[in-house]
């Protein structure tokens, strides 16, 4: 186990360290948060996968968890995009493995059409949807250590023309019992390329290095950090930041921060570089901007009523110039 450990400690740090190779791909709402829980905290829930968003993040996590659990997320999503997800688990303990099925769908309602001729619209509207469905299975394979895995059914709809695709995920969870310390990795949205009319196009494989380290557990009060990085096949490198405070295991308090070269730094850039030849004198190259950035950080509260298996949690994400955005989840847990 020690060699497995110093294995997950190289995967993740290779995913950081890797180089850029930004690019684009297709069916990028597979990137999204599914869940309030994950979107306050950044999107870092590979190192707890203690609940039934699990499926998603990390599909090695649902032996974690002991009851019969179902989550259902809403996502009021920028310029009107509506982000809906539910899923279920269902615990096998006599095989030492559970199972679970997810379901997601964003649509972005009707949109006026415009064309080179009619920039100002034609009269028609059309419509974009994208919808998957997901079955997983994991296996502990000791104590400490569990695998897991997603097949998913894809489909993208867009103005009539309408595409089908398959991928996979695949986790690991390892609980090394020292310390608190927990490590994941998972590997989302990985298949072959697919074409939408003539355009070959691949999915956002992304590839995740996870950890958690509980410092205060007393009990009454606890508090989880939480650490990520990730290497997408279509964009740059980023590391994740989580945190999540706990009270009597009944109210929860969350705050998440994605951070990477690009978009996520703390500071907002005090100027814009315009080229040598650009006129001074332009009251537009005044344009300065200057303060704490707030683009990739998310916060939100939870509140969980265990006699009745209940679970109600809320996020606030800020995504910079597309605005905040929230969302809602609703868990049940059969007991």
């Amino acid at each position: 186990m020690k060699r497995l450990t110093v294995l997950i400690i190289l995967a993740g740090l290779m995913s950081v360290f890797a180089q850029d190779k930004a690019g684009t791909a297709g069916m990028t709402f597979l990137k999204l948060d599914v869940t309030a829980r994950g979107t306050a905290l950044g999107g870092a829930f590979i190192g707890l996968s203690d609940d039934a968003s699990t499926l998603y993040y990390n599909p090695a996590g649902l032996v974690n968890l002991n009851n019969i659990e179902m989550i259902a997320s809403h996502n009021f999503y920028a310029a009107d995009i509506q982000y809906s997800f539910a899923g279920a688990v269902y615990p096998l303990p006599a095989m030492n493995a559970a199972a679970g099925l997810q379901f997601g769908y964003l649509t972005t309602g009707e949109m006026d059409e415009t064309t080179p001729s009619h920039p100002t619209g034609t009269g028609r509207t059309f419509s974009a949807s994208d919808m998957f469905i997901g079955a997983s299975y994991a296996q502990r394979l000791t104590t400490k250590f569990s695998v897991g895995g997603t097949l998913k059914f894809i489909v993208e709809s867009l103005a009539g023309e309408t595409v089908y695709v398959g991928s996979g995920d695949i986790g690991t969870y390892y609980d090394t019992e020292w310390q608190s310390l927990i490590f994941g990795m998972s590997i989302r949205n990985f298949g072959t390329n697919y074409s939408y009319i003539r355009e070959d196009t691949p999915l956002p494989m992304l590839f995740v290095f996870g950890a958690s380290w509980t410092p205060v557990d007393d009990g009454v009060n606890k508090l989880v950090t939480l650490f990520e990085a990730a290497h997408p096949s279509d964009n740059a490198e980023y590391i994740t930041l989580g945190l999540e405070y706990s009270y009597n295991d009944m109210f929860f308090a969350r705050f998440g921060r994605r951070i990477d070269n690009d978009e996520y730094w703390l500071l907002k850039s005090s100027n814009v570089d315009f080229p040598d030849s650009a006129n001074p004198e332009d009251p537009e190259l005044k344009y300065t901007e200057s303060g704490i950035n707030m683009m990739g950080t998310g916060l939100g509260l939870g509140f969980k009523m265990n006699d009745l298996g209940i679970k109600l949690d809320y996020a606030w994400k800020h995504m910079g110039y597309l605005g905040m955005t929230h969302m809602i989840t609703f868990g049940y847990e059969l007991r």
